[in-house]
């Protein structure tokens, strides 16, 4: 895979656009100007891109952006991404790689369990269950926990006290 840097003028692509519709423009001529440069016949754009281009409204997109395009030419597709990431976006970046990294945990952590549980449980509940006699102490019920009253208006403690 190559990587190219391009810096593209969009000005040009949307400057005889409706208003409202530039910013549409503007990522059209982007897919356009990388699927020229690079020759490539599919063209995939990162959402910070679009993000990017989008940020000030459908109306008053960039004049100018910079991408970072990754080309692999045997396939003829051209991956585009911005070439300098917002801050937002790299910490929006750290919180997926934190959190896939958490859920990889996780599961690494229920695998070992699940395998390792049957085996110890089931050797370790069968001689329990044998060791208790018939007729020793009967469960005791479970203590039952005092419910707080609702909290009342200053009118309802006045109606109280009366």
């Amino acid at each position: 895979m190559a990587e190219q840097i391009l810096i593209l003028n969009l000005r040009r692509g949307f400057i005889k656009v409706p208003t409202w519709r530039k910013s549409k423009r503007a990522m059209d001529e982007i897919r356009k100007q990388v699927a020229h440069y690079t020759k490539a016949k599919e063209v995939t754009l990162s959402r910070y891109i679009n993000e990017y281009v989008w940020a000030h409204g459908a109306k008053n997109p960039p004049p100018k952006i910079k991408l970072k395009v990754e080309v692999d030419k045997e396939k003829k597709t051209a991956k585009a991404e911005l070439f300098e990431l917002s801050a937002k976006s790299k910490r929006d970046i750290d919180k997926q790689k934190k959190a896939e990294a958490t859920a990889k945990a996780v599961e690494k952590a229920a695998e070992k369990t699940v395998s390792e549980k049957p085996a110890e449980a089931a050797a370790e509940a069968k001689p329990a269950e044998k060791e208790k006699p018939a007729g020793t102490k009967k469960e005791e019920p479970a203590k039952e926990t005092k419910k707080k009253a609702p909290k009342l208006t200053r009118k309802q403690e006045i109606a109280m006290n009366q």
